[in-house]
């Protein structure tokens, strides 16, 4: 059994070609030694150039954009646990720009943000890291619908307050019963999943009265899981 977490609608891209010319993108790229179409879009540094995205492009959901420290706190919450480490987790990033990241599960991904950012914008990019050999991560325009359809998954639960409410310890031992369960979890800042992400869901379960931080959830989901299924017994176990 594999399970898959989706960190879906993330707020990860490059910088807009809108804003690529603003004085502030072009000042940090030229800071970093890289081209305004190089670099991430982050709004711990761009917030003022984000502000007049909402202008130049009509429907902009700013409030929404610029936090790739989401998926780089998610992701280090779940690669480096036993389930993981066991070959029975599939992670897949999911970004607003209909982008889909594939992580291999053997990645070590940098524990500092300033490398990570530099390396997911290798990613984006190059559309691979390492350029050669084993591909580590690697990313293709797609949509998440046909994305999904590949997994062939038997079970599609997405984690968010607007969900029927249940005690995590519960839905993690429901789920423990599929083969291949996908859980999708939101990497973006604010709001809630879009219409188009939830139609790919069999339901959406609220595990707490308030919303938790995406690699809150991801890692509580994550334990819970791994004992729903015996993974972390079995390690010890295998030890003694």
């Amino acid at each position: 059994m594999v399970l898959t977490i989706v960190i879906a609608e993330s707020a990860l891209q490059l910088v807009p070609r809108q804003i690529q010319s603003d004085s502030q993108i072009k000042q940090y790229a030229q800071k970093r030694g890289k081209r305004p179409n190089e670099v991430l879009l982050d709004r711990a540094f761009h917030h003022a150039a984000m502000l007049k995205l909402a202008h130049r492009r009509n429907g902009a959901q700013i409030e929404r954009m610029g936090r790739p420290d989401i998926v780089h706190t998610t992701l280090l919450q779940i690669l480096e646990t036993p389930l993981n480490w066991e070959g029975q987790l599939q992670v897949i990033v999911h970004t607003q720009e209909e982008r889909v990241i594939t992580v291999n599960p053997k990645v070590r991904l940098p524990k500092n943000y300033v490398r990570f950012v530099g390396l997911m914008e290798q990613l984006l990019t190059q559309h691979r890291v390492p350029i050669d050999g084993e591909a580590l991560m690697q990313v293709e325009k797609t949509d998440l619908a046909e994305t999904i359809r590949n997994l062939e998954s038997d079970k599609l639960v997405g984690l968010s307050i607007l969900g029927e409410p249940i005690l995590l310890h519960n839905l993690t031992d429901q789920i423990a019963k599929f083969e291949k369960p996908v859980v999708f979890i939101g990497g973006f800042p604010r709001g809630h999943f879009s219409e188009e992400t939830r139609r790919l869901m069999d339901e959406i379960c609220c595990v707490d009265r308030k919303t938790l931080d995406a690699w809150v959830a991801a890692g509580r989901f994550v334990y819970d899981f791994e004992w729903g299924i015996g993974v972390a017994q079995g390690r010890i176990e295998r030890k003694n």
